[in-house]
């Protein structure tokens, strides 16, 4: 359980659709994904405190809230962020933070916020590894390193008079300073838009559950599935079981036993039970996502076998979750392996004692 990158692809097949996922908001998204372009001389949304009561504010939100989506889709993660911050922010001020008709919003601006700061952390990733390659390619001998301290002594002296001048005549910090951050800076950010992720899930998930609706006790159940994804990537493995645990106990009330929002939820609580070396537990959750997905194959065989039309919607999605099958029973390997490798450490360390 090394690296999310294996199981990520895995985790966007299994989510297919959302069930929560309001109709409106759905087919504006649809709209914009299929448009060649979005017209530019359409005029930019504004928040500024003059115009808010000016604008036909809920359609300026759902708007918004499709180009979002649009952007989820297309990989512009720092585009869906904006989108989904104008749309909370349009709503907010003109419903109160905490009002129903912010939760939406709410939601998808927590669920972009997460995919820009795992974006950043891959992106710092490779770049720290890149670093770490190029340092061991460029190793100098130790003659080769003196030779180029003494040819760089002269210009170090000769420009230290320059650099006192500058010194003196920059008092405010440079641009580009601010602009090449070190990576304990990147960091920082990264953990602030986790932090900001959190935040705003965990209000979108108050919104929600507070609600008596079908659709709304689904959206809790979704965010309650990316606080736990959020703590995942927190390295937070206990908290990120509770989260999980949370959504699929709202998930088994409303959903049918075959329903892939299941088996992800399953995978999830997996994956952090790895996480936290609780492999027997791991297992157990792997082969439940399992058990979901084969309950689904045999649902869409029956419905085939009835269907009087096309058959290829069903033959499609048969094979998508036959090609997770083995994934999913690699985990289940690797989390017994695991297991058996603790088992064995473990008693080695007793026969020390």
């Amino acid at each position: 359980f090394s690296s999310q990158t294996l199981f990520r692809p895995l985790v966007h097949h299994l989510r297919g659709t959302m069930a929560a996922e309001s109709t409106a908001t759905a087919a504006i998204a649809a709209e914009l994904v299929s448009a060649d372009k979005i017209e530019e001389d359409a005029p930019a949304p504004s928040t500024s405190a003059n115009k808010v009561e000016s604008l036909d504010v809920d359609n300026e939100a759902k708007k918004l809230l499709g180009l979002g989506q649009k952007h989820l889709v297309m990989g512009d993660i720092p585009a869906a962020v904006n989108a989904f911050q104008e749309a909370a922010s349009l709503l907010g001020k003109k419903y109160g933070e905490t009002a129903n008709e912010c939760g939406e919003a709410f939601f998808f601006y927590g669920k972009s916020l997460l995919e820009l700061a795992r974006m950043e952390n891959g992106v710092l990733g490779n770049a720290l590894e890149g670093v770490h390659v190029e340092e061991e390619e460029g190793e100098k001998t130790e003659d080769e390193s003196l030779v180029e301290n003494n040819d760089n002594i002269d210009e170090t002296e000769g420009s230290e008079e320059e650099d006192k001048e500058n010194d003196k005549a920059e008092e405010t910090p440079n641009e580009s300073l601010l602009e090449n951050k070190s990576p304990q800076e990147n960091e920082e950010e990264e953990i602030g838009n986790l932090e900001l992720a959190w935040d705003m899930l965990d209000l979108a998930k108050i919104i929600f559950k507070r609600q008596e609706t079908k659709e709304a006790q689904l959206y809790a159940a979704q965010a309650h599935l990316k606080l736990g994804e959020v703590s995942v990537e927190s390295e937070n493995y206990v908290q990120a079981v509770e989260e999980f645990q949370a959504c699929l106990n709202l998930q088994e009330q409303y959903l049918e036993a075959h329903d892939r929002l299941l088996a992800e939820t399953h995978y999830q609580l997996g994956l952090a039970y790895g996480y936290n070396s609780q492999y027997d537990e791991a297992v157990a959750q792997f082969s439940k996502s399992i058990e979901v997905i084969e309950k689904r194959m045999a649902v869409l065989s029956e419905q085939m076998k009835e269907a009087e039309g096309s058959s290829t919607d069903y033959e499609k999605e048969i094979e998508e979750l036959k090609e997770l099958l083995p994934e999913i029973r690699e985990k289940i390997e690797d989390a017994k392996e695991s297991q058996r490798s603790g088992n064995v450490a473990e008693l080695a360390l007793k026969a020390t004692l």
